[in-house]
């Protein structure tokens, strides 16, 4: 996507009001899994995945009920909230049912009005900066003011517990972001401005992190079922080479389009994938220790609500001053990827 100057200050409209998060109360640790695997090398693991545990949803529970309870904490904590809502929208790979989307059951479970729209979009790791561009996008055409974004996984159910490399990396989790006009909010949002957008795909890399069965091109035979039926599968060294040829130069790309010098950006706030994956992006851009936050550690790849957790424990747990420049960046699945330039 060819990068768009920025050309006015509501060029994408909306800021980040707040956002809150929800885990489930299991806590998969290396240790456990030791135990389950005593042939894993989980000290070397630990090393290049940053992971020491993660949270995994209980048998029943979903990607739509860990919305839902983020949802409830953001209005608990902004009530007023609730009516002045115009727009859901549900990131999302493990939904609840083929049909109706999330969406529909976060709507009716807040008793929301009808006059709020609401719909689910398919995206892993990328998805949250996606979210954001669709949330700007239906503010611009004023149709909407107040839009109500979550995102949700569980992939722990579709992961092959025997298979190391994504059991030991992913946690399951949900966010809900409140994303509005600054004039509407009555509170001081948590990212004041969107700077600018850019986004893209590389499609020759579908196969490379991805879930063969299950769905209308291959079915699962239900008289030959095997372990692999439905589970991800994960190509690691291939989306670690697509971190450092892709993601690096698109960063790079992305600051000199902006006119901004890496040392200029005081957060770059990347999407956990990995510890391997955040360390490679810092090197290759020469940034320092400061300039990098990460939480990858207590709750693993959280997938489209890596980011959203991320820049929430990042603005709770340091004084920003305002006005400073951020860069959000997210890639995964498809591939995808996907930057916004932020001001506080």
């Amino acid at each position: 996507m060819d990068n768009l100057k920025i050309k006015s200050e509501y060029f994408f409209p909306g800021s980040i009001i707040d956002i809150e998060y929800s885990f489930p109360e299991d806590i998969l640790s290396n240790d456990h899994l030791k135990t389950m695997f005593p042939e894993w090398n989980m000290d070397a693991a630990s090393k290049k995945t940053g992971v020491i545990e993660r949270r995994i949803s209980k048998y029943g529970q979903t990607a739509k009920d860990l919305g839902l309870e983020a949802c409830k904490k953001l209005l608990f904590k902004h009530p007023f909230l609730k009516e002045k809502l115009d727009a859901i929208l549900f990131c999302t790979q493990t939904p609840d049912y083929i049909m109706p989307s999330n969406a529909f059951l976060i709507h009716r479970d807040l008793g929301l009005s009808d006059k709020v729209l609401a719909f689910d979009y398919n995206l892993a790791c990328s998805g949250y900066v996606y979210g954001l561009l669709l949330a700007s996008s239906l503010i611009k055409t004023g149709m909407v003011k107040n839009v109500l974004l979550v995102t949700g996984d569980t992939y722990s159910k579709i992961i092959n517990p025997s298979d190391r490399a994504t059991r030991i990396l992913f946690g399951d989790a949900a966010s809900a972001t409140w994303i509005g006009t600054s004039n509407t909010a009555h509170f001081k949002p948590l990212i004041n401005k969107i700077d600018n957008f850019d986004l893209g795909t590389d499609s020759a890399g579908w196969n490379k992190f991805v879930v063969q069965t299950g769905g209308y091109r291959n079915p699962i035979d239900q008289n030959k079922v095997n372990e692999e039926d439905g589970k991800i599968f994960m190509n690691g060294m291939q989306i670690l080479n697509f971190v450092n040829f892709k993601i690096v130069p698109h960063l790079k790309e992305f600051l000199i389009k902006n006119d901004i010098k890496t040392h200029d950006i005081t957060q770059y706030l990347l999407h956990q994938g990995s510890l391997l994956a955040i360390e490679s992006i810092k090197k290759k851009l020469h940034l320092n220790n400061n300039q990098i936050f990460s939480n990858i550690s207590n709750i693993g790849n959280t997938v489209s609500s890596s980011l959203p957790i991320l820049i929430k424990d990042y603005f709770s747990n340091t004084d920003v001053p305002k006005g400073s420049k951020l860069l959000i960046c997210s890639f995964g699945v498809g591939y995808s990827w996907g930057s916004a330039l932020v001001t506080k």
